[in-house]
Parts: structure tokens; C-alpha cells; sequence
């Protein structure tokens, strides 16, 4: 797997809110998607040969707008690979209008990204579309987003650089590229989408590249492994709180209800954190993976709980 490619498999695993996924779904609407016509009914074409971009267009547009779709394969004969369309067949008239793909407006770009998480997302989705990265191990570094529109490329090149990073424009075949040339700046635009094992995985490879000590690289994965671990704290407050508000967690297991304890007395500490406070609290001794097993069973009660509810249709 090439690391553009890793980078992208990242991306698509990520969960967001409402908000940022309409800003996300924008990008990959207006970067890749072609409005077609059929017996006069509109339809999208949405096309990618990495499945799981895919599946996450596929998923988006479900959440957001519940259209019916169908996802076909077809082989490019040119290029020797499988391509995958999806076609969006209902609400399509919706989506054009909300997301201005016939008119193009950087007004209307500009409605969905007004916070920082928006605009996070939006960058996001042009890259999933059509974003490339070097191999950091290769001699020089070189992130890019290609699109066909001079007014997509203006709106995000705007939005790189209102995160200060500098990205230039220039014209490339039939269309232009945004593209970032220094590391650090490509580091950045990593943390900006959120792809924080592709930036440990780049600067582990720069390290390894070039041995030479360089405080400002180990400061950046310090400082992504510290916001994944508070992510990832909060993601399970979160849980806990959930089911302390729908259900009796005096009915759990007692290996689950001394996880939510433990969690809750140490809000942001790592696995190595927490079982060092679970043996000093229990005399016990277990693992980081002892710990993280008894979140994947949490989060199962969360997640099977609050289908439960959705199906009641009380949430």
C-alpha cells in the first residue's frame, strides 16, 4: 500500500458530526462527482478506484440524505485498474442545490465551513477526492490536491492557507493543483485532517531518512500522540455518560463498571496510565491490552444500546 493511499484508509475510518460531514461530502461532490442525465431524471455519478473512499461517499450521503444508491465496478482498460461509481438515484436535486454543483459560489462553500472543524472537514474531503502525497522516505516531499475548477482550487487553497501553510497553485493537464513542497507544512495539513497515524508514520520515515536530530519532529508526534489519547478519553467519557443516562450500569459486569470507574477517576491518561492506576488501586496487574479489551467491550454495550434506542425511535 503506498502512503498516499494508507493516509486516505486513515481518513476513512474517522468519525465526525453532522456539520463536518456536509463539509467533508462537499468536497468530494464538487472534486469528483459528474451530474448525469437519464430518460431527463437527474442522477450523481460518483467515482473512485479506492473502495473504501467509496464507501465512505456511500455512507456520507446516506447519513446526510438517505438517497437510494447503487454501486457498480467497472475496469479501466487504460489504466489496468477496477473503477467503482456510485450513483446517487433519489434527493439529487437537494444535494445540487445545498451544495451548489451546477453554479459554482465561494459564497455558498463558505456557509458550510465557518468553524475550524468545518473547514478541517472540507480539506478533508478534497483530499480523499483527488490529494496525493510522496512517500516521505523519497528525497523530496510533495503533497498536492488536484481539481478541474479554478474556483474549487481558489476556495481551497484559501482554506490551507487560513490554517498557515502556505500552499501555492499551479496549473497541471486539464485542470490545477494545490500543492504544499516544505515537510513541516505537509506535517501540518496531516494534523489539520486529522490524520494522526499518518503522521507518526511520516515522521518516523523522515527520521529514518535523514537521522539527524530535529526536536520540532518528535514535539509533533508527542503532540499527536497526546491529542489521540484525549480523543480517545473523551470518546469514552462520552460512552460512559451515554449509558449512565439510558441504562443501570449497576446491572454491568464488574470488569465493566471498574473500567467506567477507573476511566472516570483518570480522564486523560493512556493505557500504560490506567493499569499502572488499576494495580495500585486493586493490587492487580494487567495489561494496556487487558485495559483496551474491556473498551472494545464497553463500546460494544454502547453501540448495541443506542441501537436499541434508535430503533425505538427515543433518540
Amino acid at each position: 500500500m503506498t502512503f498516499a493511499r494508507s493516509v486516505k484508509e486513515e481518513l476513512t475510518r474517522l468519525n465526525s458530526e453532522e456539520d463536518q460531514k456536509l463539509a467533508e461530502l462537499s468536497a468530494l461532490l464538487h472534486i469528483n462527482s459528474e451530474i448525469v442525465i437519464k430518460n431527463k431524471q437527474p442522477y450523481l455519478d460518483f467515482q473512485s478506484n479506492n473502495l473504501a473512499i467509496i464507501r465512505r461517499f456511500f455512507s456520507l450521503v446516506k447519513d446526510l440524505y438517505e438517497s437510494e444508491m447503487e454501486i457498480i465496478s467497472k475496469r479501466d482498460e487504460n489504466l489496468k485498474k477496477k473503477n467503482h461509481v456510485v450513483i446517487v438515484k433519489t434527493k439529487v436535486e437537494k444535494i445540487i442545490n445545498e451544495h451548489s454543483l451546477i453554479i459554482e459560489n465561494i459564497g455558498d462553500y463558505e456557509l458550510i465551513t465557518q468553524t475550524n472543524l468545518q473547514k478541517q472537514a472540507y480539506l478533508r474531503g478534497a483530499f480523499l477526492a483527488s490529494g496525493s502525497i510522496n512517500n516521505p522516505i523519497k528525497p523530496s516531499y510533495h503533497l498536492e490536491i488536484y481539481v478541474k475548477s479554478k474556483i474549487e482550487a481558489i476556495f481551497i487553497q484559501r482554506l490551507m492557507n487560513y490554517f498557515n501553510l502556505n500552499a501555492k497553485l499551479q496549473t497541471r493537464r486539464k485542470g490545477l493543483i494545490i500543492y504544499l513542497k516544505e515537510a513541516e507544512a505537509i506535517v501540518e495539513f496531516l494534523k489539520v485532517i486529522n490524520a494522526y497515524e499518518a503522521v507518526f508514520k511520516f515522521e518516523d520515515l523522515r527520521i529514518q531518512r535523514d537521522f539527524s536530530s530535529n526536536i520540532n519532529r518528535l514535539i509533533n508526534i508527542e503532540i499527536a500522540n497526546e491529542k489521540k489519547i484525549i480523543e480517545t478519553s473523551n470518546q469514552q467519557l462520552k460512552q460512559i455518560n451515554f449509558l449512565k443516562k439510558h441504562s443501570n450500569i449497576n446491572l454491568l459486569d464488574q470488569k465493566t463498571q471498574e473500567i467506567i470507574e477507573l476511566r472516570e477517576e483518570n480522564k486523560s491518561a493512556s493505557l500504560l496510565e490506567l493499569a499502572t492506576a488499576y494495580e495500585k488501586k486493586t493490587g492487580e496487574r494487567i495489561s494496556k491490552s487487558g485495559i483496551n479489551h474491556r473498551f472494545k467491550k464497553l463500546e460494544k454495550i454502547y453501540l448495541e444500546l443506542k441501537k436499541g434506542i434508535i430503533e425505538k425511535g427515543e433518540l
